[in-house]
């Protein structure tokens, strides 16, 4: 709330794992850059919701590693 209340955005670029289901591994994430820890701990509570499309080698699904960035910016 602080900081929307102050109008500060940012930025937080993270590192998971998915699984063959398509959900982030957890314990996987790691924040590569962030303009603040606020966003960072907001990215790491709505990661484990999300699902992906499971990558597949020889047809077959596969863990992979992926990289996202997450944009924060206030609206008024």
């Amino acid at each position: 709330e602080a900081i929307r209340q102050a109008g500060v955005g940012g930025r937080v670029l993270v590192r998971f794992t998915v699984d063959t289901s398509g959900r982030v591994e957890p314990g996987s994430v790691r924040v590569l850059s962030s303009t603040h820890d606020l966003f960072s701990n907001s990215v790491r509570a709505v990661l484990p919701a999300f699902r992906f499309k499971p990558a597949q080698v020889n047809g077959r699904r596969v863990a992979a590693l992926a990289e996202m960035p997450f944009e924060f910016e206030i609206r008024k």
